[in-house]
């Protein structure tokens, strides 16, 4: 019966604090992404909408981000993310037990961090979702937030999102792969082949950190406020 319910919910809970929540949304329509499984994190107490209007986004769940707070970032919390928390609030996401990970992951492509940091999430869950999936794919700001360490624990995993040389350069003397948005592409990194070639993550799987010894990702800003991200990576 829990098997049932793990598929015929929607998505489940995969962390809880007193702070934070972590959801994993099984099916997506995302063009660019493909059908992976999303994993969103997300402040407890305040909504998506109210905590981007607040500035409460920049020290909670997207913490370490300069597109936070309606400053560049391509999201529109209003839309899926309002939904998941919404939904989370209501009870619509079971807990899902460790001990099911291997039911649950197995053969899916997973994206951590649909939206928020990944890395509010303890190791021992990503080591466990990583190890059960078939690839996946994740981006944290707080590396550099983080003892050295730490960040390059987190770094096995996930790429470390950059947007000024000055943050591409830390990373990168960290021994980190990142992912860079900014409209001056590095010299070492390639472009993200969903612009180059119109791959989705799903097939294309390289930002998963140092986990593949491949280059780093560039990006152009994109989205609504893709003006504000240009003028934040430049400045």
């Amino acid at each position: 019966m829990f098997i049932k319910n793990l598929f015929t919910q929607g998505g489940n809970c995969i962390y809880e604090d007193d702070d934070y929540v972590a959801i994993v949304t099984w099916k997506s329509v995302n063009a660019k992404t493909g059908n992976m499984a999303q994993i969103w994190i997300l402040n407890r107490h305040v909504n998506p909408v109210e905590s981007v209007a607040s500035g409460l986004d920049a020290v909670s769940n997207c913490r370490g981000c300069p597109f936070a707070s309606g400053m560049g970032c391509y999201v529109n919390v209003g839309q899926a993310p309002l939904g998941v928390w919404k939904s989370y609030k209501n009870g619509s996401y079971p807990f899902l037990a460790l001990g099911a990970y291997e039911t649950a992951f197995k053969n899916r492509f997973v994206r951590f961090g649909a939206y928020g940091n990944p890395s509010i999430i303890p190791l021992q869950k990503i080591e466990m979702v990583t190890a059960h999936c078939k690839g996946w794919t994740g981006y944290f700001h707080d590396w550099h937030e983080m003892p050295v360490e730490r960040a390059r624990e987190y770094g096995k995993y996930f790429m470390a999102s950059t947007e000024t040389e000055d943050s591409r350069m830390a990373a990168e003397a960290l021994g980190l792969r990142y992912f860079h948005v900014s409209p001056l592409k590095p010299s070492k990194a390639i472009e993200c082949v969903s612009e180059t070639h119109g791959k989705q993550c799903l097939d294309c799987g390289l930002c998963d950190g140092t986990n593949k010894k491949a280059k780093s990702i560039w990006i152009n800003p994109h989205g609504s406020k893709k003006n504000k991200a240009i003028a934040m990576a430049v400045a």
